[in-house]
């Protein structure tokens, strides 16, 4: 079977693949990155061509990188900090990498979305399979009965997954043909798939970032936005009241965390809660330059949150964990004030890049990978470590095709 893949086409299967290898687990999803990125750069130094790098988006990423490395010796745990800090530089070279193949096989770059669409819907399959069945192909049950987590077995970040992949490889066969029946039936199956895996946070990234789709596709008419917007409203809101374990996430749970009904008191009594706060103190005390990357698990046993919740209440023993379970308090509190401003100053410069250059190309890849960047970004909505491989790998995998799409 080797034999039949052209073997010039090796980093397109290499980029194709990395769904199911961030599924097997990011070992293999590493090994991927690391390959490609030698394969980039035998090409630059073969080609003597270094254009890539000569753009203000890697500018910016260089500059984070000389920080997180000058970070390092401020960091309260060096040894906790070294590694992420250091190879930071593969998410790097994953968007120069991907930038660079995507462009120099062009005519055959359905090969990464075909993969990508494939390895998707075999995810979703097994998805309906746990939910229809309480356990997944594998045999794999779900550690929480009201969410599900496929072939992640114990860990419930399968949402992440799906959005991260879904739209881009949806975007490119839309581009292709509008008509196509089958990405109709598709988009039904992984919406309310998404819906089911009952990831409050990810349903809500991932059902805006269809909403905002479909809402600025230049080629898509204006009653056919309003159809598509109304259904995925009507699905979402079906189950939302249909499905017990959907209702008791969405309303039920947050119901009874209403105090004084402001947004404030959500957030503090939310499961995360102690976390924001925690690193909120963090931050505190060390407001120029934070405690450093991945200092989070020992930074956070010498808060106190009593002030918060009181000397009984459990939530103020319950504000340490790896990480505080959101980009920007975890950039606060492990990088402070100077990290903070960089990759801020990053974010609304590429989102100011998408924007001029969505308008200029109308490209959909451009669109959905552009959304899943911005709505990556909201504040105060649950995500995982920014610094981790797993989600670091799938945000930076569509930075890598925004700037494949905004890049001369």
């Amino acid at each position: 079977m080797f034999n039949m893949i052209n073997k010039n086409l090796l980093p397109l299967y290499l980029i194709g693949l990395y769904p199911a290898a961030l599924i097997i687990g990011t070992l293999i999803s590493e090994i991927i990155t690391i390959t490609l990125a030698i394969l980039f750069i035998a090409e630059c130094f073969k080609n003597r061509k270094f254009l890539f790098f000569k753009d203000p988006v890697i500018y910016f990423l260089f500059i984070i990188w000389g920080y997180l490395l000058i970070n390092l010796f401020n960091s309260i745990d060096f040894q906790l900090s070294l590694n992420r800090s250091i190879f930071f530089i593969r998410f790097i070279l994953i968007i120069l990498s991907i930038t660079y193949f995507l462009k120099k096989y062009s005519k055959n770059i359905d090969i990464v979305f075909k993969l990508w669409m494939a390895i998707i819907l075999i995810t979703i399959i097994d998805l309906y399979v746990q939910f229809f069945f309480g356990q997944n192909l594998l045999g794999f049950k779900s550690p929480w009965h009201a969410r599900l987590s496929g072939f992640f077995d114990q860990e419930l970040k399968v949402a992440h997954l799906l959005i991260g992949f879904f739209l881009p490889s949806f975007a490119y066969f839309f581009q292709k043909n509008m008509k196509n029946l089958y990405l109709y039936f598709f988009l039904f199956l992984y919406f309310s798939i998404l819906i089911l895996t009952n990831e409050r946070a990810n349903i809500i990234r991932g059902s805006f970032a269809l909403l905002i789709f479909f809402m600025f596709l230049p080629t898509l008419k204006i009653k056919s936005k309003v159809i598509f917007s109304s259904l995925l409203i009507l699905i979402f809101s079906s189950m939302l009241f249909f499905i017990k374990p959907i209702k008791d996430r969405f309303i039920t749970e947050i119901a009874e965390m209403q105090v004084n009904n402001s947004i404030k008191n959500y957030v503090i009594l939310s499961n995360y809660g102690p976390h924001y706060l925690s690193s909120i103190e963090i931050f505190k005390k060390n407001m120029l330059f934070g405690t450093g990357i991945k200092t989070f698990r020992t930074a956070c046993k010498n808060v106190s949150l009593e002030k918060y919740y009181g000397v009984n209440d459990i939530k103020s023993k319950s504000g340490c964990s790896t990480h505080p379970h959101q980009y920007y308090f975890e950039i606060l509190s492990a990088l402070g004030l100077v990290g903070f401003i960089l990759f801020i100053s990053f974010f609304f410069y590429l989102i100011y890049r998408i924007i001029n250059s969505f308008f200029s190309t109308k490209n959909f890849i451009l669109l959905s990978a552009g959304t899943f960047f911005v709505l990556q970004l909201i504040p105060l909505l649950p995500t995982g470590s920014f610094f981790t491989s797993f989600g670091a790998t799938i945000f930076f995998i569509n930075v890598g095709l925004i700037y494949t799409y905004i890049s001369k």
